[in-house]
């Protein structure tokens, strides 16, 4: 309930903690945890690139895994609970891709469990707990079936859907196969060299926009060329990644911790706990780590539907300080006169020998360019200052994380030796792991980044080309904005109807009209779209051309040409006048069969919204109308209707919409009313209550006990 950036981590820590005590952790050690997991510098660089939808996904995980540890751990009805609570917040933060990462590890963890029951002949528990989850997963999935199944169904038509064009020699496009096409997948895969920042965070320079740090080489150089102090950024990131925000930085001391499980964790923890880390390390590396990556995005359901290989590691965010914890939990309640000074110094001797590797030897493994250095057009004597601040923040940061280390490996042994107090080594090995994140956090995300609510509006001011485009009283029309990177860039969709945008789930078919022809400069294509408007640069001031061939919101065509395939149906429209022929593909001949029409009449859009659209026509002949709209079909909830009446209508041009129209004058009306989301939203209403109900059976049942126990 709160706003805006606070609610999310503080509901992220909140999920923490009850795991954590739901686990049996001390509850200052269990405040440690939580702070640590919502000041992961990951959660800070997504909250920074915008990612709020992949974040509040994020922060709901610990739920799930406290759920389904201690439903196998035979506590069937508070696990269950939990995870059903969880699922329902994960999935209701509608970002599949991090649920379905968190799942391959549950998956995992029930396997584990599985070998263990098995050993333990205890096959019946850990089917009984199974059955306890797979009823809450249900529940859970019916309380957001309203988001779920309408994306389900509309992913089938994205990028990362079904194929829809022909596979010809080498596969350049989603639209050839089933899913996204395998390059365009493992785009932001991580190099080995991506991996250190794990737990020296600055080891490949921090971001592709670093804050440079005062009085270094590039920030000098920027200095003497006369750009303000605020200004001074750089790309002092030189990993494998094309562009990045920042480091997926876990922590020097929450890694630390993780390695001590070894020891203090039983073994289904443990092994889940390596066995996750290692792989999900591996699959963040994509295209760089090929036979791994490509098995799964072949072999297991869904994962090709997936993007940036790199983004798994927000799931390990989640486990690293999960297990770190537990770990430093159970080290502090184990048996001091077992204790040997191995159990503590061989894993925090690890880590340390590694930093101090990079930082006294880093010059022999790297050479501290980037492939992505060429694009910034520096001069020679700042591409040298640049690699000397490269080198200097890997040495910093391997000594800074080698400290850490040696720290908090002194407290634990100072508690062991019982030299210092439980509550004083929680305090200061906490102390250490919340400001080393902290600190580089505000690296990313600092105080001086939010700007007042007048400064926001300002990003988004008209520019005077907007004002002029925004004169023309005709408001249904596109605009093609050539000042921006068109596909990439939604800036101009907060002021107008657009051709371009930004979507990670386009569409395949307008994917391939980019790709086919709005790239290629298709006019033809552009007058199609109704794109009236085509905003050049002119100088440092845009400017607006009007476009006089735009064909409006719908026109009436006189020459119908079949297409034998989507190839074909694509491939006619570098070659045919949109005002006059509508291409139609052969599943839809008997539609046009014994059709001949003329192009006589005409058709006005009156009224628009997202989800309806109502037109009058008026003509002499029956004849073909082609709709300025995309074609979202067959029977996903777009209906035609003329003069109130139901009709069908038929995809032409390869994305647009066709319908038969008859002589005379008539209302048509596009009506968007899909029958998926209706069920869906009774499934979320039903499932909804039935998980309050089960919520509200367990306050009862404790508010029972509680009583008994008191008299």
């Amino acid at each position: 309930g709160l706003p805006r950036p606070a609610g999310m981590f503080i509901f992220g820590m909140i999920c923490f903690y009850i795991m954590m005590i739901a686990l049996g952790v001390h509850p200052w050690l269990a405040i440690v945890g939580s702070l640590t997991f919502a000041f992961s510098t990951n959660n800070l660089v997504l909250y920074e690139a915008g990612h709020m939808t992949k974040l509040d996904t994020i922060m709901s995980m610990p739920l799930i895994i406290a759920g389904v540890v201690l439903a196998y751990r035979n506590r069937l009805l508070i696990g269950t609970a939990l995870f059903t609570l969880g699922m329902a917040f994960n999935l209701g933060s509608n970002h599949p891709q991090m649920t379905y990462y968190l799942g391959l590890l549950m998956l995992i963890f029930v396997l584990v469990e599985l070998i263990q029951s098995a050993r333990n002949k205890s096959l019946n528990t850990f089917l009984k707990a199974s059955g306890y989850l797979l009823i809450g997963l249900i529940i859970a999935f019916g309380t957001s079936a309203s988001k779920l199944l309408p994306t389900y169904q509309y992913s089938k038509d994205t990028m990362r859907g079904e194929p829809i064009l022909a596979q010809k020699g080498n596969i350049a496009s989603s639209s050839q196969v089933d899913g996204l096409e395998y390059g365009y997948a493992t785009a932001w895969s991580n190099g080995a060299r991506d991996l250190i920042p794990s737990f020296i965070p600055m080891a490949v320079g921090g971001s592709s926009n670093e804050k440079l740090k005062e009085g270094s080489n590039l920030d000098r150089a920027f200095k003497k060329n006369g750009i303000p102090k605020d200004s001074r950024r750089g790309p002092t990131y030189w990993g494998k990644l094309t562009f990045t925000s920042g480091p997926i930085y876990f922590g020097a001391v929450v890694c630390f911790l993780f390695l001590l499980c070894f020891k203090y964790l039983d073994n289904t923890l443990k092994w889940w706990a390596a066995i996750s880390v290692l792989l999900t390390l591996g699959l963040s590396m994509g295209s760089n780590l090929n036979g791994l990556y490509r098995f799964f995005f072949d072999v297991f359901p869904f994962f090709n539907k997936f993007r940036t290989p790199n983004s798994i590691l927000s799931v390990t965010a989640v486990v690293i300080p999960m297990v770190g914890m537990l770990a430093l939990d159970a080290f502090l309640k184990s048996d001091k006169k077992a204790f040997k000074p191995a159990h503590l110094f061989i894993p925090a001797g690890i880590l340390t020998v590694l930093a101090l590797i990079f930082a006294f030897a880093g010059s022999a493994f790297f050479d501290f360019q980037g492939p992505s250095d060429a694009k910034y057009g520096l001069p020679d004597s700042m591409m040298k200052g640049l690699i000397a601040d490269r080198k200097s923040l890997l040495t910093y940061s391997s000594l800074r994380t080698a400290a850490l280390i040696i720290f908090s490996a002194a407290l634990c042994w100072l508690a062991i030796k019982d030299k210092l107090k439980t509550q004083w080594a929680i305090l200061g090995i906490g102390l250490l792991a919340v400001f080393d994140l902290i600190l580089i956090d505000r690296q990313y995300v600092a105080a001086d980044d939010f700007v007042s609510s007048r400064d926001y509006k300002n990003i988004f001011a008209e520019r005077p080309v907007d004002v002029q485009i925004k004169s023309d009283k005709d408001l249904h029309y596109r605009v093609f904005d050539l000042t921006v990177n068109t596909f990439q860039d939604a800036r101009t969709s907060y002021h107008h109807k657009t051709i371009g945008g930004m979507h990670a789930a386009k569409l395949q078919r307008y994917q391939d009209m980019i790709d086919y022809h709005l790239s290629q400069g298709n006019t033809q294509v552009m007058n199609m779209l109704n794109t009236k408007y085509i905003i050049t640069a002119d100088g440092q001031n845009p400017r607006a051309q009007r476009n006089p061939d735009a064909l409006g919101n719908a026109w009436f065509v006189k020459n119908i040409q079949m297409a034998n395939s989507a190839d074909d149906e694509i491939n006619a429209m570098s070659s045919f006048k949109a005002d006059s022929t509508a291409i139609v593909h052969k599943e839809f001949a008997s539609y046009v069969s014994g059709l001949n029409p003329s192009g006589a009449g005409r058709i006005k859009l009156d009224k628009y919204a997202p989800n309806r659209l109502e037109y009058t026509s008026q003509s002499s002949t029956d004849g073909l109308a082609v709709f300025s709209e995309v074609w979202y079909g067959p029977n996903k909830g777009w209906q035609a209707y003329i003069d109130d009446q139901p009709v069908d209508h038929i995809r032409v041009n390869y994305i647009l919409r066709g319908l038969k129209v008859p002589a005379g004058d008539h209302k048509i009306v596009f009506e968007f009313d899909p029958p998926v989301y209706k069920t869906s939203s009774l499934i979320s209403l039903i499932s909804s209550l039935i998980l309050l109900a089960g919520i509200g059976f367990l306050v009862f049942k404790w508010w029972k006990r509680k009583e008994q126990i008191e008299n």
